[in-house]
């Protein structure tokens, strides 16, 4: 059998569907990870409700960074406060600590798909690409290896809108603005093309134009989801 440990999306927007950030490993039972990923706006949420039509009953669905009771008190931190670039990131991969350790990890060790809605991409897409900080990426590079090892995507799925519809639906919303929303429209087309640049390290992944009708978003979405699920044997 196949084990599969990924599967991600990520809003900006991407699904990512992570397997073991790629790695393939024979063992006895099938498990599996899926992380969705992108800018707010791109539809990974709207996405994320439909692909649970599509998966297990025992799927294991997360977010980031609010998948553990420290993450919610983390990322109110880091949204109610402007930080100096690297704390933002260090606090980032503490909530990501959390959640793989807390939540990823035991799914999979019990054979468990895991849906995660961000994941670590979105550290490459804000905090080094958006905000313009190169040097940050040997540490992002380093607490990654650190703080999640393998536990990475095997498939992602970036859901992709330009920065001027993701304005018009963030508009449209009644959630209340939080730091990253005072940013120009320059801030997250780097963010965007950041998510382009940085999606390509994963094994397997896939670009989803989200700026469409739900329904039409999702017929992709769901071709792909089911061409890896029958890949990893899990259709």
């Amino acid at each position: 059998m196949i084990k599969i440990k990924n599967v991600n999306l990520v809003d900006g927007s991407i699904v990512n569907v992570e397997i073991d950030q790629g790695l393939v490993k024979t063992i006895s039972k099938s498990t599996g990870k899926d992380n969705l990923e992108g800018v707010d706006g791109a539809g990974k949420d709207t996405q994320l409700e439909l692909i649970k039509t599509l998966l297990p009953e025992d799927t294991v669905y997360t977010r980031e960074p609010r998948g553990t009771d420290i993450g919610v008190m983390l990322r109110d931190i880091i949204t109610d406060n402007v930080l100096e670039p690297k704390t933002e990131t260090l606090l980032f991969y503490a909530a990501r600590n959390e959640l793989a350790h807390d939540v990823i990890q035991p799914a999979l060790e019990a054979g468990k798909i895991v849906v995660s809605n961000r994941n670590e991409l979105t550290t490459y897409a804000y905090q080094i690409s958006a905000r313009e900080r190169d040097d940050l990426l040997p540490l992002v590079e380093y607490l990654s290896e650190s703080v999640l090892g393998d536990v990475k995507p095997d498939l992602c799925i970036y859901f992709d809108i330009s920065a001027e519809t993701r304005k018009e639906r963030i508009q449209k919303r009644s959630e209340q603005i939080n730091s990253f929303d005072m940013f120009d429209e320059g801030f997250f087309d780097r963010a965007r093309e950041g998510y382009k640049k940085y999606i390509t390290r994963y094994p397997r992944y896939e670009i989803i134009d989200s700026s469409g009708p739900k329904e039409e978003v999702f017929k992709k979405v769901r071709e792909v989801i089911i061409d890896f699920l029958k890949e990893y044997g899990h259709a």
